[in-house]
């Protein structure tokens, strides 16, 4: 961020060339923080721990100036980044509780998570900017390898999801769109992935047979399982929701409203004193948090890339259709993670997202592609 704001006080001109891409992404990227801002004047309650994680979207924009101007070969060094990140998560990874692994200061769900999309991303990186040699390519799938031994370890089930959403990103690229042979490669991959994974791996066995399990005791009446408060946050989020629908409850006034409804008897106790932490799903805490315009904010993060990305997928290069491939697999990744947990509400999480978005845009983008490249460029 220093550098992109060094740069753009030194060449100013060059770093304010405006386009599509730039302006969507600012939007985007300052709906949030702008959606805080709403909600805390509503309620006439101001503090700035909300903009900590929120604030780390929009300062990513000048750095997504500064990279799209940068020469592509230096942007892509990125794929050295993901494979090398996996495998040094994956090798800090010690047993945390009840058998599953991770880093003790990280949260086993976003620990999964992580390293379950880098790993991917390690794979799909594969002769992103040509053909790899054989050192790369090695690294690259062993980062794959160790993403998704590391996602495992942890027990992250709620990622896991994500992993037929990576398959059908990569069948619909390779096959053709939605001819029919590529509708039924992605239906058969499907099926045999899910059913390998469940029989080979203890792990995905026993994860998955917990949320059977879960859910079967909350149809019997014991909504104190793990799946079971997850429901129960989720409806009583969007309880909170309709109740108030513009600005919400304020964007940390979820946790003050677990003690009211544990009362009225609308959740347990247990489910009241867990809620306190979080909704356990992105969208449904910032509508009821935030309301309407979290809501938006919220689609706007998510939308707006995936937008600019899948456009990217039409271009004549082969290098920005990759890049474009790369950020939808990472957003839609991100989108699905949010299903389970509120992982955008971590600042590490949030910058995390926020930066690499700020790459693959600026690869997708990059002003050396195009007819715009000239010798005074970065």
């Amino acid at each position: 961020l220093l550098l992109s704001l060094i740069v753009w006080g030194v060449r100013p001109r060059e770093m304010q060339l405006w386009n599509e891409e730039l302006t969507l992404s600012l939007l985007a990227m300052a709906a949030l923080p702008a959606a805080i801002f709403l909600s805390q004047s509503y309620h006439h309650h101001y503090s700035g721990h909300p903009y900590d994680a929120a604030s780390r979207f929009l300062l990513a924009v000048p750095i997504f100036m500064l990279l799209r101007r940068v020469r592509f070969d230096v942007v892509a060094l990125v794929q050295y980044g993901f494979p090398l990140a996996a495998i040094i998560g994956c090798l800090m990874a010690k047993h945390i509780a009840l058998g599953r692994f991770g880093i003790s200061t990280l949260d086993l769900i976003h620990f999964g998570d992580f390293e379950l999309i880098l790993g991917v991303l390690s794979l799909f990186s594969l002769n992103w900017t040509g053909r790899d040699a054989l050192l790369l390519r090695s690294l690259k799938i062993l980062g794959f390898l160790a993403g998704i031994y590391a996602s495992i370890a942890s027990g992250s089930r709620g990622g896991w999801i994500a992993l037929p959403v990576f398959l059908m990103i990569f069948i619909y690229f390779r096959f053709g769109k939605t001819s029919p042979k590529a509708i039924m490669a992605m239906l058969l991959t499907l099926v045999m992935t899910v059913f390998l994974a469940y029989t080979l791996s203890q792990e995905i066995h026993h994860r998955v047979d917990e949320v059977v399990s879960d859910l079967s005791t909350f149809q019997h009446g014991n909504p104190d399982t793990p799946t079971g408060i997850r429901l129960q946050l989720f409806k009583a989020a969007a309880v909170i929701f309709v109740q108030n629908p513009l600005f919400g409850v304020g964007p940390e006034g979820f946790a003050l409203e677990m003690e009211p409804m544990e009362k009225t008897g609308k959740i347990t106790p247990l489910a009241a004193e867990l809620g306190k932490g979080e909704v356990h799903n992105e969208l449904l805490s910032k509508a009821a948090g935030l309301g309407l315009f979290g809501l938006i904010a919220m689609l706007l993060i998510y939308l707006v890339p995936l937008r600019i990305f899948y456009h990217a997928t039409r271009s004549a290069s082969v290098q920005v259709r990759q890049s474009g491939i790369l950020g939808l697999v990472f957003v839609s990744g991100f989108m699905v993670f949010g299903l389970t947990v509120e992982i955008l509400n971590l600042t590490m999480a949030a910058a995390f997202y926020g930066l690499t978005v700020a790459v693959l845009l600026a690869a997708c983008s990059n002003i050396h592609h195009g007819e715009h490249a000239s010798p005074d460029n970065l």
